[in-house]
Formats: structure tokens, C-alpha cells, sequence
């Protein structure tokens, strides 16, 4: 498991799209909609409140993601097996998407 971050939830979908390029994964509308609509339900305090979605792309990845109620900003962690680069690719976009607004 790595990431373990927070990003600013308005950044969710292209932090989503982001790490699927650097997977290999297409992710596209139904993709969104099912982490979007699953989002409201997850709660990063409660207990099994994280919302997992898979990446089936060349490097497998789940993506996690849990809603800080209150706030303005979501967690999202990944699981699988990443080489060092695209693990570094991620850990650049989860730095640029907790610093900054991108949309």
C-alpha cells in the first residue's frame, strides 16, 4: 500500500485519471461515476469507510478513497504492485494535487 495522502477534493477526478495514464488504464465517464457516487459513503474515520476501485491496466492498481466529512479534502491511498517509477509519478501527483487546485 502506498500513498496515504489527502488532496483537495475538487482534484479527486483528475488525480483519478492521472494515476490510470501512469497504470495503463483508460479511465473514463463510468469510471468517475462510480468512485464520485461512492464517495459521499465513505468516511477516512469510520472503520471499513474507504471506497476501493480497480485500475486493471498494466500495472494493477486499486485506488482507494475516503471523504474527510467537514472538509474539503479527500484521502486516497493505492494498492498493488507499482515499480519505482510509476510510484514516483504518483507520489508527484499526489503532491501537486494536495498543493494545488487544478480545476
Amino acid at each position: 500500500m502506498f500513498g496515504g495522502r489527502w488532496i483537495h477534493e475538487a482534484n479527486l477526478r483528475p488525480f483519478c485519471e492521472s494515476v490510470a495514464e501512469f497504470s495503463g488504464y483508460r479511465f473514463d465517464d463510468s469510471d468517475w461515476g462510480a468512485t464520485e457516487g461512492a464517495l459521499p459513503g465513505t468516511d477516512v474515520e469510520r472503520p471499513g469507510g474507504w471506497y476501493d476501485y480497480p485500475l486493471a491496466g498494466r500495472i494493477p492498481l486499486t485506488l482507494l478513497v475516503a471523504a474527510d466529512p467537514g472538509s474539503s479534502v479527500v484521502f486516497v491511498r493505492l494498492e498493488g504492485e507499482a515499480d519505482d517509477r510509476t510510484k514516483a509519478q504518483i507520489d508527484a501527483a499526489l503532491h501537486i494535487f494536495s498543493r494545488y487546485n487544478a480545476s
